[in-house]
């Protein structure tokens, strides 16, 4: 039996107990539901390979030398679970009510809350359909303009029940623009529903376009996740009956979403055994745009998506066209790869010889080790002694694997992490050819601040540039980097933001508004 399924098996009676000593308290509830997603979550995800492999839903890690082939729109399986958790909670936060000797007494001084429900509801509503549109995205690829329209039709649920339970549409002048105006108070009206809409729109596909590497997109969102629970954990007792239900309704939203995030996290960062698709960057994004816009923190939301933001902004020549833009813009590997392709596309075979028949290719190189050489720093003996160390600890692992019984090697290739050959990872390009001169103007911009490395040819004119994304720019600014520390750097680039929207949000705001 594989560990994750022994881990469960083992700690499920636990939480379940623990749950039934905390029954009376919600937030306690809400965490062990959590806690027993994200265990439901790790079982499930390696369970699924096979399924979504034989129905066509896999694609090749084209980050990998060996080109591995894994499946898709394993995020389907995360949100699943957390649907049937949250659903699963609803009774839950309104024990007290339950609870009653009659609930249904015109003399019960609990009157049960229907527009807390209501909100719960339109909530879990929004983010089931940006689901089923997600899926729908990763099955039928479909074009842009439907990515941004789907996300507004699947806002509107939480738009009404804002409208209906809360309906403040003004805003708060800063301060230096209140002589301009002449009050403190601006009515935006209908401006502001297109506003949190709009928000709804960026969240969801903001995720998505800053993607292209194992696990960043799972771990900037569990990130910003912890981000808001550490907010809301620190000001839920603030002694404000209104501002406390916000806190808790967050906390009740994402404290299920950190426990299957997770979890897909354990199976999606370096090596990735699979790939999260567009279902979750669709429901991490419309998860977080439901908190922000019915938990009233839309504002401090923006600023716990700046990275998102920046990357929106520096990707916008490639994104409306002014610069040629690529099906994928990842980050490729380096030309001075350690291994010589024809050496890798043998290792793949011998390795996992049944990959040439369908079956699950997760554990095509769990025997081969991690070999990281830079060649340019150690020449043509660098890459023979690479070679040499890759076909010797292959062989040792053939010969150690044949000594094994079947089972265990069924259950290794999905309980225990691939080894792949470590490569670097470089920027991506693009070409200028059909450029519009708005977009030459925005990359000669870029270029003067640094944050774009353009190639001229001997006359001085740009011939192209790397692709428009944060990940290239880390790329483009550290230099080439393997894989996984692309990813750590971008985690570190999303944690220093969260610190610094903190000191913006609970230092700074005095200074605008006060």
């Amino acid at each position: 039996m594989a560990m994750h399924n022994k881990v469960t098996l083992a700690s499920t009676p636990v939480i379940l107990a623990l749950m039934w000593q905390l029954r009376n308290e919600p937030l306690a509830v809400c965490t062990c539901v959590s806690i027993l997603a994200g265990l439901a979550t790790w079982c499930l995800v390696p369970a699924a390979v096979n399924t979504f492999k034989r129905v066509g839903l896999s694609g090749k890690d084209m980050s990998k030398p060996t080109h591995p082939v894994l499946a898709e729109s394993m995020g389907v399986v995360a949100a699943t679970i957390y649907l049937i958790a949250t659903f699963l909670f609803i009774p839950v936060q309104f024990r007290s009510w339950w609870s009653a000797q009659d609930p249904q007494s015109p003399h019960n001084p609990r009157v049960f809350s229907f527009d807390r429900l209501g909100e719960y509801l339109s909530a879990l509503l929004s983010l089931q359909s940006m689901v089923f549109l997600g899926f729908a995205d990763d099955v039928f690829d479909l074009r842009w303009r439907f990515k941004l329209l789907l996300p507004t039709i699947a806002s509107i649920p939480i738009l009404i029940v804002y409208y209906v339970g809360y309906g403040v549409t003004h805003v708060v002048v800063p301060v230096f623009m209140r002589s301009l105006l002449g009050t403190h108070i601006v009515d935006l009206g209908t401006l502001y529903y297109v506003y949190i809409g709009l928000m709804a729109v960026f969240c969801t596909n903001a995720i998505n376009i800053l993607a292209g590497i194992n696990g960043v997109e799972v771990g900037q969102s569990i990130v910003i996740a912890l981000s808001i629970i550490a907010k809301d954990i620190a000001n839920v007792n603030s002694g404000n009956a209104e501002a406390e239900y916000n806190h808790l309704f967050t906390l009740y939203l994402l404290l299920p979403f950190v426990g299957v995030s997770s979890a897909l996290y354990y199976w999606n960062v370096y090596p990735a055994r699979v790939f999260v698709g567009d279902t979750y960057c669709y429901f991490a994004g419309m998860t977080f745009a439901v908190c922000g816009i019915l938990g009233h923190f839309s504002k401090t939301l923006l600023l716990l998506f700046l990275p998102q933001v920046f990357n929106f902004i520096y990707s916008a020549p490639q994104i409306f066209g002014l610069v040629p833009c690529p099906r994928h813009r990842l980050p490729k590997m380096a030309v001075d790869n350690p291994l010589p392709r024809r050496v890798v596309s043998r290792l793949r075979q011998e390795v996992d010889p049944d990959q040439r028949t369908g079956s699950d290719s997760s554990s095509e190189s769990s025997s081969v080790n991690v070999v990281s050489v830079d060649a340019a720093a150690t020449g043509l003996s660098g890459v023979h002694q690479a070679i040499s160390t890759a076909m010797t600890s292959f062989s040792k692992g053939k010969g150690r694997r044949a000594k094994r019984p079947a089972s265990s090697r069924r259950s290794r290739s999905t309980s225990a992490p691939s080894a792949h050959l470590s490569t670097y990872m470089v920027a991506s390009r693009t070409t200028f050819e059909g450029a519009k001169p708005l977009g030459l103007a925005i990359v000669r911009l870029y270029e003067c601040l640094g944050i774009a490395d353009v190639e001229r040819d001997d006359q001085g004119s740009m011939v192209s540039v790397n692709n428009l994304t944060l990940l290239n720019l880390v790329l483009v600014r550290r230099g080439r980097l393997t894989e996984s520390q692309l990813n750590n750097c971008i985690l570190l680039i999303q944690i220093l933001n969260s610190l610094l929207a903190f000191f913006i949000r609970y230092r700074l705001s005095h200074i605008f508004y006060f």
